[in-house]
């Protein structure tokens, strides 16, 4: 006799059929808190609906750090369905099963449910398929410390500080959506059935292949929607005889689209055609991670085999494919930032939206022909607010052939997808804020503006549109939004939110913090000696770098995230939410408030303005983003301000040293910004008489800079550490931090400041003259000319 009565298991099998008419899919879970009852019931659904999706394989989630989840997952696979192929993957490992396709999908969620998991499995399952979590009773949710939140429980705060606000949701949007049915293994009754979904019945639609095309029709076959053929016609302009022509495609879709697979089979024609014109043919593929990339190589290879080229694949240690090789052709995939050291016939930028705008716009000065492509809403995040910032400074460039696509119809199953509905409501991956309209913009312009501390159950559990606008600014605002980010919002104790809000209730600005530091002496040594210190990043990076314990011991707040509603940039808006921020700490006792950001020269500039201080920054480059880390600090107490004041002093001294190494390739808009915002410790410059007649003979008359570079770089570090400063154009100044500091070739400096080689060198000898006159004294070649000859018993030992 099965565990579960007969007429219960009739009830998923006849939901799953009316699914599949539609082309549907649907949701069970069954919660319960013996393992025994819960994988006996799981089996008996199984057996129930086999046939059902028999046709591909059942993907099995689950969590193999955990015993009780591997002693699961063996009692599933003894009892399991012979004639049902199964492929057992652990939840770190589950980048490598995206892009493929499965009959149903069993999430064993019991010891751990993690927001990015979630995401990602949830566009894997056909039309006609189902999902199955496996997950245990509400009240043992929201009992039990996940491995997810237990990284949210920082020092200072124990599992009881929990918010647990995303566990209530994702429950609460369980229970409202169609689709979804809850069953309670432990005493076997229906929580919730699957309720009425509205649904048609579906009929696969007849693709139209263009009548003339240089691409075959065998490759046009490939494709699965009418929205892939369509970017295949876009793809075959590509083919171009015009090299030089800029031409550029931004492609955009929602998850389960095909975006990937239709750029892999145009990709794969492209090589095979420019390899038959050219004899060769090299094209990039980048993306923040491999795994984004994996069907763009699959399908990329599968064309190429259809043209009888023998491919060879090549691997990574963790299985993703990095590389697709036949006679004359490369398909190779490199991080964002090393794109713009190669060069190729063609560059596919996957993910585009989780990579910073001005790295994409580098990227097209590297390359004559790109494909940038993004989801809209998916497992990674939104990228909408990418579509258009981007896209609208993409429009106004000149010279540039633009090409744009949306695809809209899934590969996987229908439109109207219940439980797509159910991801996107619960993970707020659609999420928007409200149009504004004129009268809103006047309530802005009247600084009709209000700083909430909203009641963060109110907005997160109670409050849905108000929630949406909030979160619809990250997603609307080019961050790189997961679910993750959601879940820690909603869950980490440490974590708060603050918004702007118009006095007619549209949210204009939305602001997450954290609280950091109060950290007690034996917590700041274990920083100082090398320990990572978990929910603590400013505090953590001030102590490991300065050795200053005190730091840790004041209380701050990190700005995790500030984002102003995209139509109403530029207005004032983030520096009122930031000065309204700054009075609450004060009032609440607080030391500092600080942030940390991929430093560009926009972002800088915005903080700076707001009396924010530059205190650290990573020497080396995000390898995704290309962007160096940087931390900044506003002190609000007296003992702040002592330390901020004496660490940003010595980061001056420490940037001027390193600009050669390791900032070698800091933008040099970025380093002067930097040298002009940080304190001067006013040094004595102190030139020995060689090394005067050196910068002289250099200043007023024919040597060579290359000859006095030791003494022209004494002299430079001394301006910017001075507060006495001759006047200098922003040209000089970047020339000296470019080919003074930074020790940049001509050629690097003259491309990097769009100056000819005359004139850089005039600037500069300009500039020598010009320190010459106020730090020496020395005024002409006449005055500097008794250095010019010394004796021996003139030079000091």
């Amino acid at each position: 006799m099965p565990l579960v009565p007969l007429e219960h298991l009739d009830e998923v099998r006849e939901e799953l059929v009316k699914a599949s008419k539609s082309k549907h899919r649907r949701l069970l879970v069954i919660m319960g808190d013996d393992d025994s009852r819960l994988m006996a019931t799981l089996l008996d659904f199984l057996y129930e609906i086999k046939d059902l999706i028999a046709s591909e394989k059942v993907l099995y989630t689950y969590h193999s750090f955990y015993s009780d989840g591997s002693m699961r997952r063996e009692f599933f696979e003894k009892g399991a369905p012979k004639d049902v192929a199964i492929e057992y993957v652990s939840y770190h490992k589950l980048d490598t099963v995206l892009g493929r396709t499965y009959g149903a999908c069993i999430a064993d969620f019991i010891n751990n449910l993690e927001p990015n998991d979630l995401g990602k499995i949830m566009g894997v399952v056909r039309g006609g398929g189902i999902y199955i979590f496996l997950m245990p009773t509400p009240n043992r949710l929201m009992n039990t410390v996940t491995r997810f939140q237990s990284n949210l429980i920082v020092p200072g705060y124990t599992d009881k500080d929990l918010k647990r606000y995303f566990e209530k949701r994702l429950l609460n949007k369980l229970m409202e959506h169609q689709g979804i049915a809850i069953y309670d293994a432990d005493n076997r009754y229906w929580v919730k059935k699957f309720g009425q979904v509205a649904s048609r019945l579906y009929e696969e639609p007849k693709l139209v292949f263009p009548e003339k095309s240089k691409i075959p029709l065998k490759v046009f076959r490939l494709a699965v929607t009418q929205d892939q053929v369509e970017v295949l016609k876009i793809i075959e302009n590509f083919y171009s005889k015009a090299e030089k022509e800029k031409m550029i495609f931004v492609l955009t879709a929602d998850r389960g689209r095909g975006k990937s697979s239709a750029i892999g089979i145009g990709v794969g024609w492209l090589a095979h055609r420019l390899r038959r014109a050219k004899g060769r043919c090299n094209i990039i593929v980048t993306s923040p991670s491999p795994s984004n990339v994996q069907e763009v190589f699959r399908f990329s290879r599968k064309v190429l085999e259809l043209f009888k080229h023998e491919v060879d694949s090549h691997e990574d240690e963790e299985g993703f494919i990095h590389k697709v090789t036949a006679k004359g052709i490369e398909i190779e995939y490199v991080t964002p930032f090393e794109a713009l050291r190669t060069r190729g016939d063609l560059l596919v930028v996957d993910e585009a939206a989780s990579i910073p705008v001005p790295l994409l716009f580098k990227l097209l000065e590297r390359y004559n022909k790109v494909i940038y492509s993004s989801t809209v809403h998916g497992y990674e995040g939104s990228g909408r607010g990418f579509t258009i910032r981007f896209l609208h400074r993409i429009r106004n460039e000149k010279g540039v052939k633009l090409y744009e696509y949306e695809m809209e119809e899934p590969i996987r199953y229908a439109r109207d997808d219940p439980v797509e509905r159910w991801t996107f409501d619960t993970l707020l991956l659609d999420a928007e804020p409200k149009e504004l309209s004129q009268e809103d913009f006047s309530l802005i312009e009247s600084q009709q503006v209000v700083y909430v501390a909203p009641d963060e159950e109110e907005l997160f559990l109670k409050n849905e549109d108000e929630l949406r606008q909030f979160f619809g600014i990250y997603v609307m605002a080019h961050y790189r939004n997961n679910p993750n980010d959601l879940g820690i919002m909603m869950d980490a104790p440490h974590h708060f939110v603050r918004m702007a809000r118009l006095e007619n209730g549209k949210i204009v600005v939305s602001m997450e913090l954290a609280v950091e530091g109060n950290m007690d002496e034996d917590l700041c040594r274990e920083s100082a000696r090398g320990a990572w210190l978990m929910g603590n990043i400013i505090p953590d990076r001030v102590i490991k770098h300065y050795k200053i314990l005190d730091f840790g011991k004041l209380k701050g707040i990190r700005v995790v995230r500030i984002a102003t509603h995209i139509s109403a940039m530029n207005k004032g808006l983030g520096s009122f939410a930031l000065a309204k921020l700054e009075e609450e700490a004060k009032e609440k006792g607080f030391d500092w408030v600080g942030a940390g950001f991929g430093v560009t020269y926009e972002l800088l500039r915005f903080w700076l303005k707001n009396g924010f201080v530059p205190v650290h920054m990573s020497p080396e480059r995000n390898p995704v983003s290309g962007e160096y880390s940087i931390i900044v600090v506003k002190p609000l107490s007296e003992e702040a301000k002592k330390i901020v004041d004496v660490i940003a002093k010595e980061f001056k001294q420490k940037l001027l040293g390193s600009l050669a190494s390791p900032y070698f390739d800091l933008e040099p808009e970025v380093a002067l910004l930097l040298l002009e915002a940080l304190p001067d410790p006013n040094p004595k410059l102190a030139l020995s008489k060689l090394q005067l007649a050196r910068f002289l003979t250099y200043a007023w008359s024919d040597m060579t800079v290359e000859n006095c570079m030791d003494v022209f770089n004494m002299v430079t570090k001394h301006y910017f550490l001075s507060s006495s400063r001759p006047t200098l154009t922003e040209k000089q100044k970047l020339l000296l931090v470019s080919k003074i500091l930074q020790a940049k070739s001509w050629r690097l400096t003259c491309d990097e400041l769009n100056m000819t080689l005359t004139e850089a060198t005039s600037l500069l000898k300009e500039t020598a003259q010009t320190f010459s006159r106020h730090y020496l004294g020395i005024g002409s070649p006449t005055e500097a000319e008794k250095y010019f000859y010394l004796h021996v018993d003139e030079i000091e030992p």
